[in-house]
Protein backbone atom coordinates (compact mmCIF):
# COMPACT_ATOMS: atom_id res chain seq x y z
CA UNK A 1 0.00 0.00 0.00
CA UNK A 2 0.80 3.60 -0.39
CA UNK A 3 2.33 5.57 2.82
CA UNK A 4 1.22 9.19 2.32
CA UNK A 5 3.10 11.06 5.60
CA UNK A 6 0.82 13.69 6.94
CA UNK A 7 1.76 16.45 9.82
CA UNK A 8 -0.32 16.07 12.72
CA UNK A 9 -1.25 19.99 12.40
CA UNK A 10 -2.57 18.91 9.15
CA UNK A 11 -4.84 15.57 10.33
CA UNK A 12 -6.23 18.45 13.24
CA UNK A 13 -7.46 20.85 10.63
CA UNK A 14 -8.81 18.44 8.68
CA UNK A 15 -10.54 17.19 11.59
CA UNK A 16 -11.90 20.00 13.00
CA UNK A 17 -12.95 21.31 9.30
CA UNK A 18 -15.38 17.87 9.29
CA UNK A 19 -16.92 18.77 12.80
CA UNK A 20 -17.20 22.19 11.36
CA UNK A 21 -19.21 20.72 8.49
CA UNK A 22 -21.42 18.69 10.68
CA UNK A 23 -22.48 21.14 12.91
CA UNK A 24 -23.37 23.62 10.12
CA UNK A 25 -24.60 21.95 7.25
CA UNK A 26 -27.97 20.68 8.13
CA UNK A 27 -29.10 23.75 9.53
CA UNK A 28 -28.07 25.92 6.48
CA UNK A 29 -29.36 22.90 4.55
CA UNK A 30 -32.76 23.30 6.83
CA UNK A 31 -33.15 26.91 6.11
CA UNK A 32 -32.57 27.09 2.04
CA UNK A 33 -34.79 24.21 1.86
CA UNK A 34 -37.20 25.90 4.23
CA UNK A 35 -36.91 29.28 1.99
CA UNK A 36 -37.36 27.14 -1.52
CA UNK A 37 -40.44 25.75 0.52
CA UNK A 38 -41.98 29.21 0.86
CA UNK A 39 -41.04 30.03 -2.71
CA UNK A 40 -42.35 27.65 -4.11
CA UNK A 41 -45.95 27.81 -2.69
CA UNK A 42 -45.97 31.58 -3.27
CA UNK A 43 -45.20 31.13 -6.85
CA UNK A 44 -47.60 27.71 -7.01
CA UNK A 45 -50.51 30.46 -5.64
CA UNK A 46 -49.34 33.09 -8.51
CA UNK A 47 -49.49 30.54 -11.03
CA UNK A 48 -52.86 29.44 -10.13
CA UNK A 49 -53.90 32.74 -9.80
CA UNK A 50 -52.64 33.55 -13.43
CA UNK A 51 -53.85 30.27 -14.87
CA UNK A 52 -57.56 31.46 -13.37
CA UNK A 53 -57.05 34.89 -14.78
CA UNK A 54 -56.50 33.37 -18.08
CA UNK A 55 -58.93 30.82 -18.15
CA UNK A 56 -61.33 33.38 -17.30
CA UNK A 57 -60.38 35.80 -20.17
CA UNK A 58 -60.50 32.60 -22.73
CA UNK A 59 -64.13 31.78 -21.47
CA UNK A 60 -65.13 35.28 -22.30
CA UNK A 61 -63.44 36.06 -25.69
CA UNK A 62 -64.93 32.29 -26.33
CA UNK A 63 -68.35 33.58 -24.83
CA UNK A 64 -67.91 36.78 -27.26
CA UNK A 65 -67.66 34.54 -29.99
CA UNK A 66 -70.30 31.68 -29.32
CA UNK A 67 -72.82 35.39 -28.99
CA UNK A 68 -71.75 36.67 -32.77
CA UNK A 69 -69.63 39.12 -31.92
CA UNK A 70 -68.10 42.08 -29.36
CA UNK A 71 -71.14 43.10 -27.18
CA UNK A 72 -68.97 46.26 -25.74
Amino acid sequence: MFEVPVSSTALFILILMLAFAVVVVPPAVSVVRGWWAIRLRRWGVELRDARARFAARVREALRRFLDGGNTR
